[in-house]
């Protein structure tokens, strides 16, 4: 197994949106605690759970994050919305100023409500221009599933993007169409794009990760920078 930041070639300078649905949050959070020693900008594009812990400074007013001096370790920024309690966006042009202050920003980019598929609104994801990684993130969680609102956050684009209809099964091509089509996960991708599929931690969902990575290889040749598999909870990684 290999370590995450490098295989993810996280270093002084990267920019890292995170988009697609399956973990997101946790993937943030630990390349975040990897790289604590870092001065490390953890901040949504869009809206997300703010990273709560002893080891993080969180600024949840414009006023305050405007005022943050950054400093080294993690300090997560956004506007608290008190009615649900997720940390949403700052304004972009705040953002941009922002960023070359830190080593290394990690920004959450993308919402799928915590379903393993989903559809793209055409503002969708919310990707900075200034990223050098787009990582989308995705499990194998939805395979043999029906489409349903279950499964499928933004079922019309999402049935629009596949060609699928509610009810039929969810299929490694429909995850494939997902990720791959050019109005799917990396439309709107900035800098080098990497594909990481997350909650393997068994021997049989590590073989099904490993084929149908090893099948966009094959499908999309150059596309991605590279193809992982693996766990967050786990902190193991393979690449493909």
């Amino acid at each position: 197994m290999e370590r995450l930041t490098d295989l993810l070639d996280i270093t002084s300078g990267s920019v890292v949106s995170v988009v697609g649905c399956g973990g997101k949050t946790s993937l943030i959070e630990l390349i975040a605690n990897i790289n604590k020693n870092c001065m490390v900008l953890i901040t949504p594009t869009t809206k997300t759970f703010p990273m709560i812990s002893d080891d993080v400074i969180l600024c949840d007013t414009l006023q305050s994050s405007i005022k943050h001096v950054p400093q080294t370790g993690l300090q997560c920024l956004g506007q608290l919305n008190k009615k649900n309690g997720k940390l949403e966006a700052l304004p972009e042009h705040i953002l941009v100023e922002m960023i070359p202050h830190y080593d290394i920003v990690l920004m959450e980019a993308d919402g799928s409500r915590l379903l393993p598929c989903k559809g793209w609104l055409d503002n969708e994801p919310v990707v900075n221009s200034t990223s050098t990684h787009t990582i989308g993130v995705v499990t194998m969680n939805a395979l043999g599933k029906p489409v349903s609102e279950k499964t499928v956050h933004h079922l019309p684009e999402f049935l629009a993007l596949t060609g699928l209809n509610e009810g039929d099964i969810i299929t490694e091509k429909a995850i494939e169409d997902m990720i791959c089509l050019p109005e799917g996960m990396f439309k709107k991708s900035a800098g080098k794009q990497y594909l990481l599929v997350n909650q393997v931690e068994y021997e049989a969902t590590k073989h099904i990760a490993n084929v149908f990575l090893q099948a966009i290889k094959s499908k999309h040749p150059n596309r991605f920078k590279r193809l992982i598999y693996g766990s967050v909870y786990k902190n193991t990684w393979q690449e493909v």
